[in-house]
């Protein structure tokens, strides 16, 4: 009999804050503000690890049991929740649906609707519907009611 496989059990992505490796440029050009380090997350797809500087990330989306986040013109697919990423993802990346965390730094306007929805239309131009569950959670993190 074989018990559960600790694959299963291993985080896919991990957040991380450390001085030595964003000075050391192994995430990249990482912007840094006021001497502290950006964050990154470190994403382990399809055998590879990839590294994702954090500010980088415009929006994220759940797509069955996998993740898919959307930095710049690249995407990233993988295998984990919508709640574990949100777990480690800082204050600035918001629900907004059941299926979508947005970076609130890539949001450029939100516009209402005429039939009452609110929609966060990026900085890239991808226009995100903001779920009626989430709309107070994303009017506080703007400090504006619509």
């Amino acid at each position: 009999m074989t018990g559960p496989s600790n694959l299963a059990a291993r985080p896919r992505f991990t957040r991380v804050e450390n001085e030595r490796l964003a000075a050391s440029g192994a995430a990249g050009p990482v912007v840094q503000s006021r001497g502290r380090p950006a964050a990154i997350l470190v994403l382990r797809v399809r055998g590879r690890i990839v590294v994702v500087d954090e500010a980088s990330i415009d929006w994220i989306d759940g797509a069955g049991n996998y993740v898919r986040l959307h930095a710049g013109g690249e995407r990233h697919r993988v295998r984990g929740t919508m709640k574990d990423l949100e777990g480690v993802l800082p204050p600035r990346f918001v629900r907004s649906h059941r299926s979508t965390i947005v970076n609130l730094a890539a949001v450029h306007e939100l516009v209402r609707t005429p039939f009452g929805d609110l929609v966060a239309v990026l900085r890239t131009g991808d226009r995100l519907t903001v779920g009626r569950t989430y709309r107070r959670e994303v009017e506080a993190a703007f400090a504006v009611r619509m």
